[in-house]
């Protein structure tokens, strides 16, 4: 009885070894006929259909293109750039502290209960955003947060920290 193995090797040997005969003589024996594909090679025409009502055109008639050439010039002040009012951007110092519980309320002195407050640290450009929803004692930091949040600006191992914040 012969072993399926071994006669499945010997058919996947035969095939390979077929197949390396057989691919470089197929190129061999192509190699000439390069330009004979081009020659095999028709051009058809197609005719264009012609239309006889001019109702046919689905965007209707085209009018002439006239273009606008006339330059306009820059304002002679030159551009103008948008800065936030200085009024609502202050200095300070910020800090956090473990009893807030909630991750984006914060306490900033000067803004209003429920203004959202940006906080940029002064030593990275780091930013964040959070609530003014708590008030505190005169005492505290200018800013006080969240410990994550703080995280998300500065090293909460440098608090307080310098910062300018707004509303």
């Amino acid at each position: 009885m012969i072993d399926s193995q071994s006669a499945q090797r010997r058919r996947v040997a035969f095939a390979a070894a077929i197949t390396i005969v057989a691919v470089p003589v197929a190129f061999l024996f192509s190699a000439g006929d390069e330009g004979d594909v081009a020659s095999t090679l028709s051009t058809v025409a197609v005719e264009q259909p012609t239309t006889t009502r001019s109702s046919e055109d689905p965007l209707g008639q085209p009018g002439l293109a006239q273009f606008d050439r006339s330059v306009t010039t820059p304002p002679s002040g030159g551009a103008v750039i948008a800065v936030p009012d200085s009024n609502s951007a202050f200095r300070g110092t910020a800090s956090f502290d473990y009893s807030i519980e909630a991750n984006d309320v914060c306490f900033a002195r000067g803004a209003e209960l429920g203004m959202f407050v940006t906080i940029v640290n002064l030593d990275n450009s780091r930013s964040t955003t959070c609530i003014a929803a708590l008030a505190l004692n005169e005492n505290a930091a200018d800013i006080i947060m969240h410990p994550n949040r703080f995280a998300a600006i500065g090293d909460p191992t440098d608090a307080p920290i310098t910062v300018e914040y707004r509303w």
